[in-house]
């Protein structure tokens, strides 16, 4: 994209493969609790997602499934302290290099997520190095504040222009956000809820194009 100078990325869907060991807790806490619920499959979920159902952050994505209130409040105190050690994600493949290329393009790469920091801090690990520490929002630091405002504030941080700047995202909500925010926007379909039947917006259909995408004609 031609004067491109600022990123940001979602981060469950786009460059972690979370989504089977999100549903896979899910399953794990229905049969502890006793609930009987049935669980949604990857693509079922996906369709809920395309749906606009809410499913960020992680209490409502255990609601969403089913969990009565009480039992989702439950459930996501456990995850906070579960889900890394027992269903921990990894990154998708090629993500080390697709952020290595945009970064050493001279790309400014953000983060805004509803996902709580030691977890994408310890499912990306080393590749947390090719993001500005200023402009990473997590559940911790975006809980009182939106999306949209998540990225303003971003935009706001380095002095960039809305027209310069992309969000990465693989939901519906998150395309929402990008808009409200009046930056650009790219969806990826091998997340949680975007496909090729969304046509009011770019995607692609794998991480490496990702970085095509942005660096084309740069």
């Amino acid at each position: 994209m031609k004067n491109l100078s600022t990123v940001i990325f979602d981060v469950d869907g786009v460059l972690l493969d979370s989504l089977s060991s999100h549903l896979q807790i899910c399953k794990d806490k229905n049969r502890e609790y006793r609930l009987g619920l049935s669980i949604p499959n990857v693509s079922d979920f996906r369709s809920m997602v395309r749906k606009g159902v809410k499913i960020s952050p992680m209490e409502f994505f255990f609601r969403a499934v089913g969990f009565p209130d009480k039992y989702a409040e439950l459930a996501f105190l456990q995850y906070k302290e579960t889900f890394m050690r027992d269903y921990a994600p990894i990154p998708f493949l090629q993500v080390s290099e697709m952020l290595s290329l945009l970064s050493t393009s001279g790309l400014n790469l953000g983060i805004v997520t509803s996902n709580v920091l030691v977890n994408i801090d310890a499912a990306l690990g080393p590749n947390m190095r090719f993001f500005n520490p200023e402009c990473v929002f997590t559940m911790e630091s975006s809980s009182s504040i939106s999306k949209k405002d998540a990225i303003i504030s971003i935009t706001k941080k380095l002095k960039v222009e809305d027209e310069n700047t992309i969000c990465i995202g693989d939901q519906p909500s998150d395309w929402m956000a990008a808009r409200e925010a009046c930056v650009n926007f790219l969806g990826v379909t091998y997340g949680w809820g975007i496909s090729r039947e969304d046509k009011e917006f770019p995607v692609v259909d794998n991480v490496m194009d990702i970085a095509t995408y942005l660096l084309n004609g740069k």
